[in-house]
């Protein structure tokens, strides 16, 4: 063998595992190593005639050197008369290639092509149909960036150490090891991971054994894992501190840095309880034998996880809380991120999508998972009232030019990474939930478990799942779901109502073009009578069929979309918006953001006025809904982002304080014994907002509070009052500030102390905090975000994009290529002058590349879009305020 290593393979330990899947889903499962190959569903580069059926792998990582040492052993079919064996390979050094043969073995040349990440082995004969192994030889480097193998540095008491992990999604497996680099090309894997000998080593399956080297060292060797996608392999080391329970029969461990082993608690207790919930909906047990989750100090700032199978990791603040201290949105967004990345353990990892493009396959279900399971799980959070600012947020971007469809055909593994955004995961998301509501809960289930009984350890498409369930609940999915996934954009529903009749039609609801082009869709309409909303009716709008519906005087006025799980707006005729109006205040809370949505997406249309906006949420002033709330303070902060550099703005923000104010003076500054953590929520997004709109009485507040109760500032109020000292700083605030941030040993004071350093409003302060950018004195997380943050918190749009730009070869040449491409947008993505939409493009162009420019565009439509917006509403909003004060409605 090469290098004189042995390959030694271990038994898989599945018997368990096997019969607990096949006693699930009726199946009487093999086991995993013989499951059969099939590419019905693979649709990527990599020639189908070779496959890979399993690889013995050794990785030997040198943190020190910045690089590692490999050998692999890859068990392959050929298919079909072959000259040459393809595989992917990337930033890697080939230095020996053998094909065995039985017990011949002959050694091969490696040609190499960085466009195509293609590994080429020629063969001196063509090579007949049957079993062979390929072994390689080869080494890598360990990056920053989370792209293959990447290190990790932080800091303990005992001073820095460091730790390396993988991230293999989209395409970097390549980067560790050559392999069959594609989802469909799924396979088996033995894997061994030399370590200090003070290191733990996780995998995505548990240790066998650990072999002590001569050079003090250790070899960790796993079990063999289930077939899968190369994109889910996990390889971590690093001295972490390990928190582990066994439940039904899986072992479950946190793995942190030193001395944040409790900050886990609280997730592992929630994944026990995430299992169990998964475990009933799909009526399938949880896979594999054990489920590693990994906390991450910094070399996930673009993104808060991956889902490596058995083997999940995270950025620290996505795994790590006290509940004690910890904000209330803390302790959601860990319970909903453990909950997204288990829910992939099914729907991901178990079935996987054959190509990338069915992404939203992963994402969007997970996502829909997330949120399924966390409400049912905490309902006092409210979480499908509240995930309506994330849909509001879909639709925004689904509205514009710049968007794309939910599938993505003719996606490449090298250019999917931009399509990691809203429309994949919250419209899918949506589109999800407004599907289960068509079907039906139960029937729903139904065909999700049915389309896990058919495809375990296999690869799927979009239509496998519509089949799905179709099959379950005798319902023709197909046919409603296809118009929302394979199309861009989403309909606008005109309702009219005359002569005792309901009108309906649709057309693409479009921002950015001067006419909506032909898109229609297969519309599920939820409809009640304004009076009767427990009455709903569903009525299907088919494409380019408008509908008619009898409806009696004696009805009263209709609502559509009752319940909010629709993914389209909706213009009523002028009688039926002032009835709906006029009894919001009354109406459930679905129904209040329902409006919300609508009427703000219809003034950025031009069909409503910003002031007709303002008067619903007058209308709603005396509202106890933190989702409520959330969504008028979202509206408000929009129109807000219109008004920076006019003396108008001013007005604006006194209109605002007397909107606010009373509200908080209603709730006060300390949570009362019992109350709902959603009020301590809308408390601390009162005085937040409050603090930006410069009531001199908050801050002042907050100001005394950071001066005299800082080391009790706990929970929700801590960022809060933090951030409004850091906006309205002086250079000794700022200093305290950032002090703290460099002192603190907690993840989330330490993000708290230096987000508000960058909302400062000081511009010496704010180019103080830019220059901190460049080399190495920020964490990778700050670092990564920091320009963007000062130009959208601190106001200093302008300054830190020239900063951006003089310095952008040295900012964008340490990005992973996750968020690459958006990472110049997102600092101007604020602006409401065309010039800068302009300038974005250019840089791009120019720094990134042609291909970048469609991620560019997302933000330059936007830019474009609230440019006209503003000029069309500058001179209503000004007569409005002039003559409106929110205490008289």
């Amino acid at each position: 063998m090469p290098c004189g290593v042995t390959f030694v393979p271990s038994f898989p330990r599945f018997l368990r595992l096997a019969a607990c899947l096949g006693a699930a889903v009726g199946l009487g499962l093999s086991l995993w190593a013989e499951a059969p190959f099939a590419f019905d569903t693979g649709d990527g580069h990599l020639p189908k005639t070779v496959v890979p059926s399993h690889y013995t792998v050794r990785l030997e990582p040198d943190l020190r050197a910045r690089t590692f040492a490999g050998e692999v052993r890859i068990d392959i079919t050929v298919r079909e008369p072959v000259d040459a064996i393809v595989m992917n390979a990337n930033a890697l050094t080939i230095d020996s290639a053998w094909l065995v043969s039985g017990s011949e073995r002959q050694s091969l040349a490696s040609i190499w092509d960085p466009v195509t990440q293609q590994l080429r082995l020629p063969l001196t004969v063509t090579l007949a149909p049957g079993d062979y192994a390929v072994e390689l030889t080869y080494r890598g480097t360990i990056s920053s960036n989370p792209q293959g193998f990447f290190y990790d540095r932080y800091d303990t008491p005992e001073g820095p150490r460091e730790m390396f992990g993988t991230q293999m999604e989209v395409a970097d497996a390549r980067r560790v090891l050559p392999c069959w680099d594609e989802p469909a090309f799924k396979a088996t894997f033995d894997s061994t991971l030399v370590v200090p000998a003070s290191f733990v080593g996780a995998s995505n399956m548990p240790a066998v054994r650990e072999t002590p080297l001569p050079d003090g060292r250790k070899a960790v060797t796993f079990d063999r894992t289930p077939r899968m996608s190369t994109y889910l392999l996990a390889y971590f080391g690093g001295e972490f501190e390990i928190l582990a329970t066994d439940h039904q029969g899986v072992r479950l461990r946190i793995l942190t840095t030193a001395g944040k082993r409790e900050l886990g608690r609280y997730a592992l207790e929630a994944s026990t309880r995430i299992l169990d919930y998964y475990t009933a909906y799909f009526g399938v047990a949880y896979p594999l034998p054990q489920l590693d989750q990994i906390a991450v100090p910094q070399a996930f700032s673009n993104f808060g996880a991956m889902e490596n199978w058995g083997c999940i990791s995270y950025l620290e603040d996505y795994l790590l809380c006290d509940p004690a201290t910890s904000a209330q949105g803390t302790k959601e967004e860990v319970f909903k991120t453990v909950a997204h990345e288990i829910a992939h353990q099914w729907f991901g990892n178990l079935v996987t999508m054959g190509w990338w493009d069915n992404l939203w396959l992963n994402e969007g279900f997970a996502s829909w998972m997330e949120t399924k399971c966390s409400a049912e799980l905490n309902p006092d959070w409210q979480l499908w009232l509240r995930s309506n600012a994330d849909k509001e947020r879909a639709l925004d971007l689904d509205a514009r030019s710049s968007t794309h469809a939910i599938q993505l055909p003719g996606v490449t593994d090298q250019t999917v990474d931009d399509a990691f955004d809203v429309i994949s995961y919250e419209k899918g998301r949506a589109l999800i939930r407004m599907l289960e509501d068509y079907v039906g809960a139960e029937p729903f289930r139904a065909g999700l478990r049915l389309y896990m009984a058919r495809h375990p350890y296999g690869n799927t498409t979009t239509a496998d799942l519509w089949n799905a369930i179709a099959d379950a609940s005798g319902q023709p999915v197909a046919p409603v779901a296809n118009s929302w996934t394979e199309q861009p954009g989403f309909p606008i529903i005109t309702a009219t109502l005359a002569n005792n009749t309901l009108h309906l039609d649709q057309q693409r609801f479009i921002l950015d073009a001067p006419e909506p082009d032909a898109s229609q869709w297969n519309v599920p309409l939820t409809i009640a009578p304004l009076s009767q909303l427990e009455a709903s009716t569903v009525h299907l709008l088919e494409a380019d069929t408008p509908l008619e519906l009898p409806w009696p005087a004696a009805r009263g006025t209709p609502k559509l979309n009752v319940g909010d799980t629709g993914l389209y707006r909706v213009l009523y005729d002028e009688t039926s918006l002032a009835a709906i109006t006029a009894a919001l205040p009354d109406l459930p809370e679905t129904e209040q953001l329902n409006l919300l949505g609508d009427a703000r997406a219809l003034v950025t249309a031009g069909q409503l006025s910003s002031p007709d906006y303002l008067a619903i949420a007058l209308a709603l002033r005396d509202s106890p809904s933190q989702p409520v709330w959330t969504s008028l303070l979202t509206t408000l902060r929009s129109i807000d982002l219109w008004l920076r550099d006019e003396p108008l703005r001013e007005d604006f923000h006194r209109w605002c304080v007397a909107l606010l104010r009373p509200q908080l003076d209603r709730l006060g500054w300390a949570p009362a014994s019992g109350e709902s953590p959603l009020v301590d929520v809308l408390r601390t997004n009162l005085i937040y907002q409050l603090g930006w709109y410069g009531d001199p009485a908050v801050i002042a507040e907050c100001q005394r509070r950071f001066a005299t109760d800082s080391a009790t500032l706990t929970g929700n109020l801590r960022a809060t009052v933090l951030k409004i000292v850091g906006r309205y700083a002086d250079r000794a605030t700022y200093d305290a500030l950032f002090d703290r941030y460099r002192t603190a040993d907690d993840t989330e004071e330490k993000r708290a102390c230096f987000e508000a350093i960058q909302h400062a409003l000081d511009p010496d302060l704010a180019r103080n905090t830019l220059q901190l950018t460049l080399g190495e004195q920020l964490g990778v997380a700050e670092r990564n975000w920091n320009i963007m943050t000062v130009a959208a918190r601190g106001e200093h749009l302008d300054l830190a994009w020239r900063f951006a730009l003089e310095h952008a070869d040295e900012l964008l040449t340490p990005l992973a290529s996750y968020g690459r491409n958006s990472y110049l947008g997102y600092i101007v993505r604020d602006a409401h002058d065309p010039a800068y939409a302009a300038e974005l493009e250019a840089a791009t162009r120019q720094h990134l590349g042609e291909e970048a420019l469609p991620e560019a565009r997302k933000t330059s439509s936007l830019i474009r879009l609230r440019a006209a917006v503003r000029a069309r509403e500058l001179p209503a909003l000004r007569t409005w305020l002039a003559r409106t004060e929110p205490a008289r409605g």
